[in-house]
């Protein structure tokens, strides 16, 4: 098979990347895009270091980076890169330039797009989730999740230039398939019809994979002109359970371990021991976590493990380290992660929002074996 050239939107940590990488697929990342600082410095973490970056003056760095979008919360633009130290701004720009990061999706145009095999769009969930707002994903919305039609224009885009890509991939939160989302995600995926697309949509949790966290999430694989008949190939039967201490740090004689655990633990509140009688977990007899969100400070969380700590005797989160190995992420990975210096919220939300590695590997496996 000819090497896989690959366009990450909504790239975040780079989870596709990953995937990609650990089953040996010849592939090449060929762009990516996004806004948010953290997400761009941690993919350049993990996947890009090494690479050698000539970098200009501060000036020539200011003016590089003054034409994209970006956002320190990715909620909202972030307007004044002159307020960032010069440290600060050359790490963004090494990391936006080992990326190959085209920016906000809102501002791509296909012209900018290298030609690509496969084009991968993990976009937005708030608005679809029920931990969210449930405002939808309707085109012209303006919603988070409406981001999704910025790949219907970038297509036609494509189209327009025969350049369409021959396979596609989207991940999201099972409520896409909800009656809420079931009329825009119809509407969707007529668009890809209509530019000969055939689509496949699966439901996929971790924990069939290897991977002891129950991420139930919606695929769809697309390709051009033939039905991908993924689901039905994936084999299951590779991907035995772990044990799910594998995935946890609880030896505390280990200084660092201890730190982390620190970092992850709660004071008592009337709200948190609520959140413990419902997300309270015996780690003795655990199988695996619910699903790991970008913020598990909430009622719904992956779980709570009993914990005597600097706030005394209460319970923690998830460690960060944990949340990375339960989404896929090597240890190796996340220490190059920490190094970037990103409080324990931070690096939570970076996990909660990337996907189950083990589970694009399988559908990768499938999607590019020879039928």
């Amino acid at each position: 098979m000819n090497k896989i050239r690959v366009f990450e939107t909504f790239s975040g940590i780079g989870a596709q990347n990953k995937a990609l990488r650990n089953i040996g697929i010849d592939y090449e990342i060929v762009a990516t895009s996004d806004w948010f600082v953290d997400a761009i410095l941690a993919y350049d973490a993990i996947h890009c270091k090494g690479t050698k970056i000539n970098v200009p003056s501060y000036k020539k760095q200011i003016e590089y980076l003054s034409k994209f979008t970006f956002s320190c919360d990715s909620v909202k633009p972030y307007r004044n890169l002159a307020k960032k130290g010069a440290e600060e701004i050359k790490k963004l720009y090494i990391a936006n330039k080992r990326t190959k990061n085209l920016g906000s999706i809102t501002e791509i145009k296909a012209k900018d797009i290298p030609d690509h095999d496969l084009l991968t769009y993990s976009f937005p969930c708030q608005d679809l989730s029920t931990g969210g707002k449930t405002r939808g994903m309707s085109k012209g919305s303006g919603t988070r999740s409406g981001l999704l039609w910025e790949i219907e224009r970038i297509l036609t885009e494509l189209n327009e230039e025969n350049r369409l890509p021959k396979y596609l991939l989207m991940e999201n939160v099972k409520a896409i398939l909800a009656e809420s989302n079931k009329k825009d995600f119809k509407m969707w995926q007529d668009f890809l019809e209509n530019l000969g697309y055939k689509n496949e949509v699966m439901v996929l949790s971790g924990k069939y994979f290897g991977v002891p966290q129950d991420r139930a999430r919606c695929f769809m694989v697309s390709e051009l002109g033939r039905q991908p008949e993924i689901e039905s190939r994936l084999k299951l039967s590779l991907y035995p359970e772990e044990d799910i201490s594998k995935f946890l740090r609880t030896d505390y004689t280990d200084p660092v371990y201890k730190q982390e655990a620190d970092d992850a633990q709660l004071r008592k509140t009337d709200s948190r021991e609520r959140m413990w009688k419902v997300n309270q977990r015996d780690i003795k007899n655990l199988k695996y976590f619910n699903t790991i969100t970008c913020n598990m400070d909430r009622q719904n969380n992956a779980g709570m493990i009993l914990y005597d700590g600097p706030k005394g005797k209460s319970y923690r989160l998830l460690t960060a380290r944990e949340a990375f190995l339960l989404m896929g992420f090597s240890e190796e990975d996340f220490e190059n992660v920490k190094k970037l210096g990103l409080s324990y919220r931070k690096m939570i939300k970076l996990a909660g929002n990337s996907i189950v590695v083990p589970v694009l590997e399988a559908i990768f496996k499938v999607m590019f074996e020879e039928k």
